[in-house]
């Protein structure tokens, strides 16, 4: 008596479910090269030149640092809302210590430093007290500019800023100012760690599923902590570069960096690795936005328009990553 086995072999996708999920996962990337193509036929000889390039990499140098920050509390499934505020008290405080004639190494540590003490009083409230990161972070975010405004009395800071430190922003090596280079090595050295350390495996297993992660040995307080005490951290490394780039501090400044640095994790969500906050993602959605921006300010679009692209932007990047998370529930039903 014989028998036969029989193998059932999985259905193929079809060409459109393939073409889908490329679009799916390289979709923003895909945005990305339109806007370039559209912008550079619309506007020739003004928008594909190397001077633009390096305009708008250096223009995005200081966002992608405050983004690359917001990446870490995003990872772990919070948000803090306090960087952007960090970023200017930090850009602040660099201004006044550098006039004073403290050596430029010092100022930049003690800006780190006090970007790390804003993001452990954020996590002191999130993890020990248990205050919703949403209002915590909210809530330092308005006691940092209302410093700001305390100590500066709402004026521009530019007086006695050293050549030495405004050097910093303004150096270029092979045609990029170092700006631009030290966010490209921060950014080596978040993906390394997001990637390929236990703590980036802590991270976004907190971020997945708290419960579920301290079950299974993380101890998600101290991983939560860590990550406002990084992000304060490099938001301090971004105001102390940011008032190195522009030569001043402008102690209402900090707003602005905020929702250009959600809007771009939120659409590199949804890039590279869909429903994951990841950095290369995070340096695309960047560069969507830079792109996107300079485009329309070549072309002459008024001054309110680019708040409204971010806006837009933004919008767009939750509705996908809420999608694309409804889709892998579904398909794990």
């Amino acid at each position: 008596m014989t028998t036969t086995t029989e193998t059932i072999a999985p259905p193929r996708r079809t060409v459109g479910a393939r073409a889908l999920d490329i679009l799916g996962r390289y979709g923003v990337l895909i945005f990305l090269l339109l806007l370039i193509a559209v912008f550079s036929i619309l506007l020739p000889g003004r928008f594909f030149t190397a001077a633009n390039g390096v305009t708008i990499l250096t223009g995005q140098a200081i966002p992608l640092i405050l983004a690359i920050a917001v990446l870490f509390p995003l990872s772990a499934g919070e948000f803090d809302l306090s960087v952007a505020a960090n970023l200017s008290f930090c850009g602040v405080w660099v201004a006044y210590s550098s006039s004073l004639g403290w050596p430029v190494v010092l100022v930049l540590v003690s800006a780190l430093a006090i970007g790390a003490i804003i993001g452990a009083v954020n996590a002191f409230f999130i993890v020990k007290v248990g205050v919703n990161a949403f209002i915590a972070t909210l809530a330092m975010g308005t006691i940092l500019v209302g410093f700001n405004l305390l100590v500066t009395n709402g004026q521009l800071l530019f007086r006695g800023i050293p050549d030495e430190l405004k050097k910093i922003g303004t150096t270029t090596f092979i045609g990029f100012p170092m700006t631009v280079w030290i966010a490209f090595a921060l950014a080596l050295v978040v993906w390394y760690i997001l990637e390929f350390t236990p703590f980036g495996r802590y991270i976004r297993a907190t971020g997945s599923g708290r419960e579920a992660a301290r079950l299974s040995g993380v101890r998600t307080g101290p991983s939560l902590a860590a990550v406002f005490i990084i992000a304060g951290t490099i938001s301090g490394l971004a105001g102390f570069l940011n008032t190195a780039w522009i030569g001043s501090a402008n102690p209402t400044s900090g707003p602005e960096f905020l929702l250009p640095a959600y809007a771009a994790a939120f659409l590199g969500a949804t890039v590279i690795q869909p429903g994951l906050f990841n950095l290369w993602g995070t340096i695309i959605g960047a560069l969507v936005l830079a792109v996107g921006i300079s485009g329309l300010v070549i072309a002459g679009a008024p001054f309110w328009l680019p708040n409204v692209f971010n806006g837009v932007a933004l919008l767009i990047a939750v509705s996908l990553s809420v999608l694309s998370a409804r889709k892998r529930g579904d398909s794990t039903r």
